[in-house]
């Protein structure tokens, strides 16, 4: 992991009692994702004052950092989702912004979400979102997803219509394919196109991939990182670990680029 990833230390003392916390409300949380159906009102979760200024504190970095390395159609999509600063905004804010936009809808996850059930809801426009926040230790990379990686991340990009479109074209293959290795290519696909997603701007290269835009550190060591041209055939031989920094990012000529490309590779599934 490269450096810039590395949780900050504190107290052994203080960390296991800051642990201790985050696992009770983290479960707390879970457990009301486990319980809604359905049609039901999306939960409302109780977020502390240090959690709000958690998401304050990351949020004000991420957006100086997306300022200078994400993608324009980032850029609009988050002036127009226009995600709350000052607080963690709950699902049921955001989601009805993105049904108008692009008839997205989010609904409460309890975390990971297996690959074809969490790509296949995206044929019918929903996106399973976590609600608990990242550990305060290490507030600038987590390495699972949380509420902030959801609604920085995904929900943004899901208020874009060409990247709205692309992963309901994600989910619609999800639907199709039933063997595992076309599942795992699938997932290896969606890897590096949705979540560390990098395109080519006036010559620079802007991130659009939501595990990199809920990152500061995956955003402050994008000029460390090993860029290879995006190719659906290198991706799909591509190892990766999602708990930590990437050190191999695949990078289209353009929006228009990886879009025709991840469309052609879903075609062939």
């Amino acid at each position: 992991m490269k450096g810039s990833c590395a949780a900050i230390p504190r107290r052994r003392g203080k960390q296991v009692a800051m642990t201790d916390e985050y696992e009770r409300r983290k479960a707390i949380r879970q457990q009301l994702a486990r319980e809604w159906r359905p049609g039901e009102p999306l939960p409302v979760i109780e977020y502390t004052e240090e959690e709000d200024a958690l998401w304050e504190t990351v949020t004000a970095k991420l957006s100086s950092l997306h300022e200078e390395v994400a993608c324009a159609n980032y850029r609009r999509a988050a002036e127009t989702v226009a995600l709350e600063r000052r607080r963690v905004p709950q699902l049921a804010e955001v989601s009805p912004v993105l049904t108008e936009l692009t008839d997205f809808h989010l609904q409460p996850a309890e975390g990971t979400v297996p690959a074809a059930r969490f790509l296949g809801t995206f044929a019918d426009s929903g996106f399973h979102a976590a609600q608990y926040l990242r550990r305060p230790e290490s507030p600038y990379h987590s390495p699972e997803p949380d509420v902030l990686h959801e609604l920085v991340g995904h929900a943004v990009m899901l208020g874009d219509p060409v990247f709205a479109d692309l992963y309901r074209r994600f989910g619609e293959a999800a639907r199709r394919v039933s063997a595992p290795d076309a599942m795992r290519d699938l997932v290896h696909v969606f890897w590096f196109a949705m979540e560390t997603g990098v395109v080519y701007e006036e010559g620079r290269p802007r991130v659009c991939g939501a595990a990199l835009l809920s990152s500061v550190a995956e955003m402050e060591s994008l000029d460390r990182v090993e860029l290879r041209a995006f190719d659906t055939a290198d991706i799909v031989a591509q190892e990766f670990d999602d708990t930590e920094c990437m050190p191999v990012l695949f990078a289209a000529e353009s929006v228009d680029h990886l879009v025709a490309e991840v469309q052609r590779f879903l075609t062939r599934l």
